[in-house]
C-alpha cells in the first residue's frame, strides 16, 4: 500500500536502481502488447483491468540521420556548372555548411555525394555545351597537343577547368581563330580570352 501512494517518487528517485523499477513495473502491468507501423502503438493492461495505448514515434534509422541534406544536394548540382569537385567543397564550408554528421566538406565528399545522387559530372556538363577536348581541338587547328597547352597559356585559346587537376576542356575557336595568328606569338591589339577559367570562391574569374 505504501509503494501504491508513493510510487511517482519511488520511481524518480535518483537511488532506486533500474532493477527496482522492473519490479515495480511487474507490479503493476499485466501485458503489454506492441503494434509497429509508421509509429509504434503500445496497447498497456494493467493489473486492475485498466488498459491504456500509447503511440510512440519510431526513431529515425542512422542513415537518415546521417544523411546530408536535400538543401546540399541541390546547392552541389546548381554549383557544378561553374565548379569543380574541389572548388565545390570550398565554397560550402566558407557559407558554413556541414555534412549530415557535421563534418566539413573536401573534395572526395562531394564526389561521392554527386555520384551516390545521380548528379551530371562538371565535365558531362561541359560535353554538352559543345566543349572539346585537348585531342579534339588539337585535331580541329591541326596543331600538336602541346601547342594547345602553350596557346591556352598565351591565352590564344580559352579552356574551363573539369577537375581539380587543371585539367581542361576547350572552347571551340570562333572566327577569330589563333590559327590565323600562330606564327605571330601574339594577339596584337586583340584581347585575349581567359584561358582555363574557373570562378573562385568570392565569384571573381
Amino acid at each position: 500500500m505504501a509503494l501504491a501512494t508513493d510510487f511517482a517518487r519511488l520511481w524518480s528517485d535518483p537511488n532506486t536502481a533500474d532493477r527496482e523499477r522492473k519490479r515495480m513495473a511487474r507490479l503493476l502491468i499485466e501485458d503489454v502488447t506492441l503494434l509497429k507501423a509508421d509509429a509504434l502503438t503500445a496497447h498497456v493492461r494493467f493489473k486492475g483491468g485498466a488498459t491504456r495505448t500509447l503511440s510512440i514515434t519510431l526513431p529515425k534509422p542512422a542513415w537518415l540521420v546521417r544523411k546530408t541534406s536535400e538543401e546540399v544536394i541541390a546547392e552541389v548540382d546548381r554549383l557544378l556548372d561553374e565548379y569543380t569537385d574541389g572548388a565545390i567543397a570550398d565554397i560550402l564550408n566558407q557559407r558554413g555548411l556541414r555534412s549530415g554528421v557535421g563534418k566539413v566538406f573536401h573534395l572526395t565528399m562531394v564526389t561521392r555525394i554527386r555520384t551516390s545522387r545521380g548528379l551530371k559530372s562538371r565535365y558531362d556538363r561541359l560535353r554538352a555545351r559543345g566543349l572539346l577536348t585537348l585531342a579534339e581541338i588539337a585535331a580541329h587547328l591541326d596543331i600538336d597537343p602541346d601547342t594547345v597547352k602553350v596557346w591556352r597559356r598565351a591565352r590564344l585559346l580559352k579552356g574551363h577547368r573539369w577537375d581539380d587537376r587543371g585539367q581542361c576542356l576547350f572552347e571551340p575557336p570562333g572566327p577569330n581563330s589563333p590559327l590565323r595568328y600562330k606564327r605571330k606569338g601574339v594577339w596584337k591589339g586583340r584581347s585575349r580570352p581567359q584561358f582555363c577559367s574557373q570562378p573562385n570562391a568570392g565569384g571573381a574569374v
